[in-house]
């Protein structure tokens, strides 16, 4: 029997604004002592007041924008309550009746794992809300101790709907996720160092069932790696469950990277009741048209999938875009091409980052492979492009021709070959030219010359 997975994320992403979500204390706590980037509002203590942070609320819009979610005009923070030894207040300050948008969908199109196919599937967004990280617990043999570093670090953050239906679907998701907000400047999204958390859910159905199966979640995935082979390994234990007539147990599971394998973590739990009210110190976010309109006028410059398409307007093919954008280097690509007209999009995406200068000098003379790579890589140096190209030595003609010549009396062998109809023993003779030419001769005019004489 053939099954069918359904996957829904639910991914915290950790937002870069200088200070916290309701405070002014540093939001950057990498490297910092435990306990030392904090003050009375966010360790929790009595009589304190928290304010908005202004750039939080800007950056969490402009995400939701991306992620195409209706914005909510009229935004409210509420006090969700539990206690945990890391949430120092027990209760932590969120969105839940009024958050910053919902009803979204993204467009998602990425290279398959055989480097050639290009693959499309949407995602619907639930919702995307503000709120405020917990401390950090830390547990040691002896003890657990608590670090409240990042105790009011803002947070987005973002429910799908559960439309993914393959965990490598999930991995490209969560790729493109974290160059959205990469590309909005919104958050570093390090995986590693926990600025981008998910946490999934799966089920499997047969094939044609219409219900979905027994959701189980899956937690600590600090890479997309590591998020792929945990929903191919949980997909594989439910089937095989299932296909030995058991029955999948509700429960929340962990990614044990060094076995490979998740382990239970928490059984079935009912509906925890949270007593969401709202926050009575914060008044609540109201925005208009206006200022909506200002923040969507940002997106389409930064948005990874406008930049994909962009690029292959100009001519590259997917594949080739895709290499572009694993380097960082499709953003410059496309202003580059944008800069000026007639240039060729092959030239630019094989010598990135240069001066517009450069590849009409390119396109115009036309030199070789050899040529550019010397003068690129001189240019990159900082050496003047005119002084560059008069610097590059490139042979001439005859010379050419000599080098040629003493080529083919070393590889007789080689000539007969050729002669009898193998063809590929050129580029044989043509490296060994380049090679006695340490670089100096034109690849093309030296294959030229080869035909030539042997050909005669």
């Amino acid at each position: 029997m053939k099954y069918t997975p359904t996957i829904g994320l639910e991914i915290h992403v950790q937002l870069a604004t200088k200070s916290k979500m309701f405070c002014r204390c540093d939001n950057d706590a990498e490297n910092k002592e435990p306990n030392t980037v904090v003050c009375p509002l966010c360790m929790g203590f009595p009589g304190v007041l928290p304010v908005t942070n202004e750039i939080a609320v800007e950056w969490g819009v402009k995400t939701a924008l991306a992620l195409g979610c209706e914005i909510n005009k009229f935004q409210r923070f509420d006090r969700k309550n539990y206690f945990y030894p890391d949430l120092p207040k027990a209760y932590q300050i969120s969105q839940f009746y009024f958050p910053v948008g919902e009803h979204g969908k993204v467009k998602v199109d990425y290279l398959a794992p055989d480097r050639k196919t290009k693959k499309e599937f949407e995602v619907g967004i639930t919702r995307l809300h503000l709120e405020e990280d917990a401390g950090k617990s830390i547990h040691d043999k002896d003890a657990t101790l608590v670090d409240y570093n990042r105790c009011g670090t803002p947070l987005a953050e973002i429910v799908t709907e559960p439309d993914i239906s393959s965990p490598e679907e999930a991995r490209a998701f969560l790729q493109e996720l974290q160059r959205i907000v990469r590309g909005l400047g919104v958050s570093h999204a390090d995986m590693e160092k926990g600025q981008l958390r998910v946490d999934a859910n799966i089920s499997v159905r047969p094939e044609g069932q219409k219900e979905f199966g027994t959701k189980v979640e899956v937690k600590n995935m600090n890479s997309f790696k590591f998020i792929e082979q945990a929903l191919n390994h949980e997909m594989e234990r439910q089937i095989k469950i299932l296909e030995d007539g058991g029955k999948i147990d509700q429960e929340t599971r962990g990614w044990d990277e060094k076995t490979s394998t998740t382990i239970s973590q928490r059984g079935k739990e009912g509906s925890i009741d949270y007593r969401y009210f709202p926050e009575p110190d914060l008044p609540p976010i109201v925005l208009d048209d206006k200022q909506i309109g200002e923040w969507q006028k940002v997106l389409s410059a930064v948005l990874p999938s406008d930049l994909r398409n962009q690029a292959e307007g100009y001519g590259l093919s997917y594949d080739r875009v895709c290499e572009l954008q694993d380097k960082n280097e499709l953003l410059g690509f496309v202003e580059t091409m944008k800069s000026s007209k007639d240039l060729d999009a092959s030239l630019v995406a094989n010598f990135p980052g240069l001066d517009v200068e450069f590849y009409k000098w390119a396109s115009k003379e036309k030199p070789s492979n050899t040529v550019l790579r010397k003068v690129s890589e001189a240019v990159i140096k900082g050496e003047d492009l005119e002084k560059a190209i008069s610097e590059i030595k490139v042979m001439g003609e005859d010379e050419a021709k000599n080098i040629v010549e003493e080529v083919l009396q070393a590889n007789n062998e080689a000539v007969e070959q050729f002669k009898s109809g193998e063809s590929k023993v050129l580029g044989f003779l043509t490296g060994q030219v380049m090679a006695k030419s340490k670089g100096q001769a034109d690849p093309a005019l030296v294959q030229q010359i080869l035909q030539e004489l042997l050909t005669k």
